[in-house]
């Protein structure tokens, strides 16, 4: 019989095999079935909105969490710190005849209403960088599942090359399956000071032709850049000396309904369910915000978990546990019943083969 997720934690908890275990308290409670608890709580999540750190949406998602935890008899302790925000008023790059909307890059570098205006320079997936002084490079990105720019590899190494090239804005074209501008997760200090956007692989076909011209360009990201407070949030149950620990970002770009609604579900239930099945373990879940500026607010309170020679299991949900996969036909891409295969499992050595047959 396979083994579920629940039964890993389990298994790692009771340093034993794992045991079948009935549903947990919130789904008993409504009497419905695991996965339709489960549903409810993807959809709950979905009408609360956009996902941006300390946004509206993400401010009424932590406070939902907050109070499904407190419901099942955690000690919730909520905390704040600041995290970048940009309020925009006009993003576009203009090239003669064509214009397109972009994505700032955040945390954003704003040009000013007028815009930064250069010739455009090509830069290819990883080719070489040459002298950009005064120019708008316009990187392509090799085909791919973008998420984040690093400083030091892949295209964040690129765009640093770029900025140290005298480049005067940049440009990325997120180039991959859904052809749309990609928010990318960067660290919460710009790791370049030059204005950065993204530009849908959809809109950028012109664009590339003018790089190659070397034609005029002029790209504006206006707004005002800051902060606003986003919230972390810490339950807990204390009773035996060994704890089980359970954590999930919750921000992100955009609604987030994949990325972070299904773990956010599945985060859920797994906190209701630990808290019933293991009444002589103290249980620690966490719940943080700035998750797209590199895990900012996971930085700030992870130390306050219980200490490793006390924790039997330290379970993470990560990014898109559970999406749906796709197919391309005909141009364009068709929704699949089944799970996307592209995820990954990383567990210490001793639960390995645990993991890997449940996952």
């Amino acid at each position: 019989m396979p083994i579920n997720r629940r039964e890993v934690v389990q298994g790692i908890a009771l340093g034993a095999a794992p045991l079948a275990w009935p549903f947990g308290a919130r789904a008993q409670r409504s009497g419905d079935p695991l996965t339709a608890q489960v549903h409810a709580d993807l959809v709950r999540h979905a009408e609360l909105g956009p996902k941006f750190s300390g946004g509206p949406g993400d401010n009424a998602t932590a406070q939902w969490i907050a109070g499904e935890l407190r419901g099942t008899g955690y000690e919730v302790h909520e905390s704040t710190f600041d995290a970048p925000f940009f309020v925009m008023r006009s993003a576009r790059i203009k090239c003669g005849s064509e214009s397109a909307d972009v994505v700032p890059q955040a945390p954003v570098v704003p040009t000013g209403a007028g815009g930064v205006a250069g010739l455009l320079a090509l830069i290819e997936g990883d080719g070489a960088v040459g002298d950009l002084t005064g120019r708008i490079a316009l990187l392509v990105a090799p085909f791919a599942r973008h998420a984040a720019l690093f400083a030091d590899r892949g295209i964040g190494h690129t765009v640093t090359e770029a900025a140290r090239r005298g480049a005067a804005a940049i440009v990325i074209v997120t180039t991959g399956p859904s052809r749309e501008a990609v928010a990318l997760n960067a660290p919460e200090q710009p790791f370049v000071r030059v204005p950065t956007a993204v530009l849908a692989p959809k809109h950028a076909d012109a664009f590339v032709a003018a790089a190659r011209a070397a034609a005029q360009a002029t790209l504006v990201v206006d707004g005002d850049a800051a902060h606003r407070p986003c919230k972390n949030i810490v339950g807990r149950l204390e009773r035996g000396p060994r704890w089980i620990a359970i954590s999930t970002p919750r921000s992100g770009w955009y609604d987030c309904v994949a990325e972070r609604g299904t773990g956010t579900a599945v985060f859920l239930d797994l906190a209701d369910w630990a808290a019933s099945r293991f009444p002589d373990h103290s249980v620690f879940v966490m719940n943080t915000g700035g998750h797209e500026y590199f895990f900012a607010g996971s930085h700030r309170v992870v130390g306050e978990g219980p200490p490793p020679d006390r924790t039997a299991v330290w379970a993470h949900v990560g990014a898109t546990l559970a999406a749906r996969d796709a197919e391309e036909r005909d141009g364009g891409w068709v929704m699949l019943d089944t799970a996307d295969p592209q995820r990954s499992l990383m567990t210490t050595n001793n639960v390995r083969e645990l993991a890997a047959s449940a996952f």
